[in-house]
């Protein structure tokens, strides 16, 4: 076999040495190169196809991030290093799920349906997700130190899940969409939706009318499934791992056509109408609505050209930096 790297061995490589300090990162690579390029030549040498010899190589050297733990000398204690690496990864992505979620629904629920001032809610929401990550962080931990004791003593030192080549990240890691963005963009679009819908037939004190519950259904349900839309866009750009022109084009769409929908509620005075009575009731402050009602309009439109460009400049330079 020619002694050459393929990307698949390259993506190993990287994902091994992103987590050593730079002084050591460049003989790891050099020395985990030679290691894989020996190890693929004895199997090709033995009748292995050069392929599956790459693979097998790379998988019994297994997870690149557990290899880097032993090259950088950091053994994870916390729950034993066998379990270490599944430990951090589920409870990363529990409190990327969970804390956003938290977030926004409890502010959407006192500013809507309490009394309390901004900085009772502020002070609220601020302990509230603090007891939320410790609660997470103790059960994750004790259920990985129950699962450790209760092993035989000869897995003790392996991992929960099998890992495989196919896991590794893309050629370029820039071009990844993260987890928790998505699940940020999800939850925050789902909450608006969800306060659209709820505000449908009117509300009653003390909670805040969003929406003129006189507005033709056909808005209503409009705004709603534009915002849907938006969870469900970010979602597949999730899955697809970066921005495609296509997604692009639908999120310009989106973007152009809720701006269009929020402006025209807004300066009709369908959109946020109790509002100035709520804010004079609960703060003593008169609020003048014609130049609010302005600004208010400015920003939807700022915030919604600043997204829809965004989403064709990252879908430019994915499509710029060949396929995946």
């Amino acid at each position: 076999m020619t002694r050459q790297t393929t990307t698949l061995t390259d993506r190993y490589i990287w994902s091994v040495t992103q987590h050593l300090p730079a002084d050591t990162a460049t003989d790891v690579a050099r020395e985990l190169r030679a290691t894989i390029l020996d190890t693929v030549d004895d199997l090709v040498a033995g009748g292995e196809d050069p392929v599956r010899a790459e693979r097998k190589a790379l998988t019994d050297l297994g997870d690149p991030a557990v290899l880097a733990r032993r090259y950088g000398g950091r053994p994870g204690h916390l729950v034993g290093p066998g379990l270490y690496t599944d430990y951090v990864r589920l409870l990363r992505l529990l409190l990327a799920i969970v804390l956003p979620i938290v977030l926004v629904a409890h502010l959407v629920a006192r500013v809507l349906a309490t009394d309390d001032g901004w900085l009772a809610i502020l002070g609220g929401t601020a302990s509230l997700l603090f007891n939320v990550g410790v609660q997470l962080a103790f059960w994750v931990t004790v259920t990985f130190v129950v699962i450790e004791r209760s092993r035989p003593e000869e897995d003790r030192g392996r991992s929960l899940t099998t890992w495989d080549p196919d896991q590794l990240p893309e050629e370029n890691p820039a071009r990844r969409v993260g987890l928790a963005e998505t699940l940020w963009s999800v939850a925050f679009s789902l909450a608006l939706a969800a306060l659209v819908a709820w505000q449908f037939a009117g509300v009653d004190a003390p909670a805040i009318q969003v929406l003129n519950p006189q507005v033709d259904v056909v808005w209503k349900v409009t705004l709603v499934a534009l915002l849907a839309l938006d969870a469900v866009l970010a979602l597949g750009v999730w899955r697809a791992g970066r921005w495609t022109p296509s997604a692009a084009a639908v999120n310009v769409a989106s973007n152009v056509a809720a701006a269009a929908l929020i402006v025209w509620l807004l300066t009709s005075e369908q959109l946020l109408a109790d509002l100035p009575q709520v804010l004079s009731e609960r703060f003593g402050a008169t609020v003048d609505w014609g130049v609010s009602t302005a600004v208010t309009a400015a920003v939807v439109v700022l915030i919604a050209a600043w997204d829809a460009v965004d989403s064709v400049l990252k879908a430019r330079r994915s499509r710029w930096a060949g396929p995946s």
